[in-house]
């Protein structure tokens, strides 16, 4: 299992300025099939500037949670350190 892109980023304006939210499809390979899942996420920094993330699966998916809310908090941290977010 791997998440090759986050296509359809949104932001949600909020009144928080340490909290972003976020609306995008994620594309997910699983080991029989690759599918589109949509997903809300919110980057979060803390006090010490570490930076916390919660996602939340609009749609399920035949596949274990862990392994995959993993792979896609280092998609979304990845893409977050490069700019790529809105």
């Amino acid at each position: 299992m791997r998440v090759i892109d986050l296509k359809n980023v949104n932001r949600d304006e909020g009144f928080i300025y340490y909290r972003r939210t976020f609306l995008a499809d994620a594309v997910i390979e699983l080991p029989l099939v690759t599918v589109t899942v949509p997903v809300e996420f919110t980057i979060e920094m803390t006090p010490l500037g570490s930076k916390e993330i919660d996602i939340e699966l609009k749609d399920s998916v035949d596949y274990p949670l862990v392994p995959l809310l993993k792979q896609l908090k280092e998609c979304i941290l990845n893409k977050d350190s490069e700019g790529q977010l809105p």
